[in-house]
């Protein structure tokens, strides 16, 4: 068996990879990147990437390089809000240089401890049909299905089963990482033994982003699992929708992990506080018509008044001496409008650079760029978080005139 040739592209910046112009054509058709000839013959000049991973096209392997380490990559993606303490025994995966294989790697420690004392169960309502009563009869089904034949009976009962969203979020995962090509023989050789834990576990039917449960105290330890599972399936079935062939692709949204890490430390750090922190808000319009919708990322009430607003940026920002892009100051902007707030904050990735505020005279409202810093320790990265709770909500306590019911 031939060994794949190996490209890599960087996250930021642009890249210079040798593709055909058919592998380059279907590199585009991802649409995770942008694809350019250049002067040079059979080198293509790869921009704009929005996702990381590794894609396999013919012969070549494409390989995206996070800007953010995978040490912190990884407990992004598996934080739950709920983990009291972090250890580096979670990171036992380092020796994996790829993402996939990082991921993968997590997940399998994580559904270790998950089920270290077995599956969860939980109750689960059963429509079954039979001759003898079990649990309640379902009249109107009956009527629908078979009107006048009493005989068989359609029933409904609640059953204590395994066979609940938990696990069959967790198979899913696992079944997705055994078709993909890019995994080492080590990784794949222990994925077996932990499917046929699912054995009595249904398969998981979305067609979807995939819903988390609820957190409770009944799965809380299952949570760092849940979330590197959706992940996990995230960037494979997001890969297979853009044509991508089955296993031949891992693509993950990091923006998305960073977004979500930092709006769950918030809600975290805010909610015993008495403030409620809602991510991706769907229900604001900008004009009174409603027609130009509005999604912040993260936005911070109390007493069902807003009183802060904030929206992440997976983007280098604070190399230079130079303003935020103006888009992104625009945006903001609507959203303190929306809002009726003074302030509104923009939360980059970036090292250690200070605040900067942007006064904007014409409207009263006052900008803040931030940079936060992804690299280090997982207790850093958590701490950093908790100290924007500072500059994002005054310490004192609010009047009531302050902020506007939504």
């Amino acid at each position: 068996m031939v060994e794949p040739r190996v490209e890599e592209i960087a996250e930021k910046g642009e890249s210079f990879v040798a593709l055909t112009a058919s592998q380059a054509a279907r590199l585009q058709d991802l649409r995770f990147c942008r694809v350019s000839p250049t002067a040079d013959p059979g080198i293509w000049r790869v921009t704009d990437v929005t996702r990381i991973g590794v894609v396999a096209i013919d012969d070549v392997r494409l390989i995206v390089r996070p800007k953010t380490p995978l040490r912190s990559l990884i407990f992004m993606a598996s934080y739950s809000g709920l983990q009291a303490e972090v250890d580096d025994a979670s990171f036992a995966f380092e020796a994996d240089q790829d993402l996939p294989a990082a991921l993968a790697s997590a997940l399998i420690k994580g559904v270790g401890e998950a089920t270290s004392r077995g599956l969860i169960k939980g109750y689960v309502s059963i429509e079954e049909t039979g001759t003898v009563i079990r649990g309640r009869w379902d009249i109107a089904r009956q009527l629908k299905v078979r009107p006048g034949i009493p005989v068989p009976v359609e029933l409904t009962y609640d059953d204590y089963t395994e066979d609940v969203p938990e696990n069959r979020i967790i198979k899913a995962a696992l079944r997705a990482l055994v078709r993909l090509e890019q995994l080492p023989r080590r990784v794949v050789d222990k994925l077996g033994p932990l499917l046929g834990l699912f054995s009595e576990t249904s398969d998981l039917h979305a067609t979807g982003p995939v819903m988390l449960p609820a957190e409770t105290r009944l799965n809380a330890h299952y949570q760092p699992a849940l979330r590197l599972a959706r992940w996990i399936l995230e960037a494979t079935s997001w890969a297979h929708t853009e044509g991508a062939s089955s296993g031949s692709a891992f693509l993950l949204n990091v923006a998305k992990v960073y977004e979500d890490f930092v709006g769950r430390v918030l809600q975290a750090t805010l909610h015993p506080e008495g403030f409620d922190v809602d991510l991706q808000v769907s229900d604001w319009r900008l004009d009174t018509e409603g027609k130009i919708r509005m999604r912040p990322d993260i936005v911070i009430s109390q007493h069902g008044r807003v009183v802060a607003v904030a929206d992440t940026k997976y983007k280098v920002w604070g190399e230079s001496d130079g303003s935020p892009p103006n888009a992104d100051v625009y945006q903001a902007l609507a959203y303190a409008v929306t809002a009726g707030v003074r302030e509104v904050h923009l939360l980059y990735v970036s090292g250690d650079v200070e605040p900067r505020r942007y006064e904007i005279a014409a409207t009263g409202t006052t900008v803040v760029a931030h940079a936060l810093d992804v690299s280090g320790e997982p207790e850093e990265l958590v701490t950093r978080v908790k100290r924007l709770r500072a500059t994002l909500v005054p310490a004192m306590a609010l009047p009531p005139d302050v902020g506007v019911d939504r």
